[in-house]
């Protein structure tokens, strides 16, 4: 029997339940799930589109220039969507103070859900490595 691939919508179920719980520890695991949900959702993508990552750069970094340098205005609105919830992930994962933390979860996580959303509607070409722009 193959192994069938994980389903990372459970992240952002998960990322919800945790924020339901108010507590700093939550809250910031809440954030983390929300990026990786919106992270693997757009690395399943652009690998369909032919996105390799090299292993001289983060492949975060990569992925989201992708976006990012995209002649494609939808795909470009992906790269911000992501960036302000990679920026997030990072402080709630390494900084030891994140101030107003409460008042910015429920935000992220409909940003993740946006940008589901909209990657669902994205044209199928996007993103593609090869068309990113110098």
């Amino acid at each position: 029997m193959a192994a069938q691939s994980f389903d990372w919508t459970g992240y952002y179920t998960l990322a919800n339940e945790l924020a339901q719980r108010r507590d700093e520890a939550s809250l910031r695991s809440a954030i983390s799930r929300a990026y990786y949900y919106v992270y693997q959702l757009a690395l399943r993508r652009a690998e369909t589109n032919g996105f390799q990552a090299r292993p001289d750069e983060g492949v975060h970094k990569q992925l989201w220039r992708n976006f990012n340098l995209s002649p494609d205005p939808s795909c470009r609105k992906l790269g911000e969507i992501a960036n302000r919830l990679m920026d997030k992930r990072l402080m709630a994962d390494y900084r030891s103070i994140y101030p107003r933390i409460g008042d910015e979860v429920s935000a992220l996580l409909s940003d993740a859900q946006n940008f589901a959303t909209r990657l669902g509607a994205l044209d199928a070409r996007f993103p593609n490595p090869g068309h990113v722009r110098q």
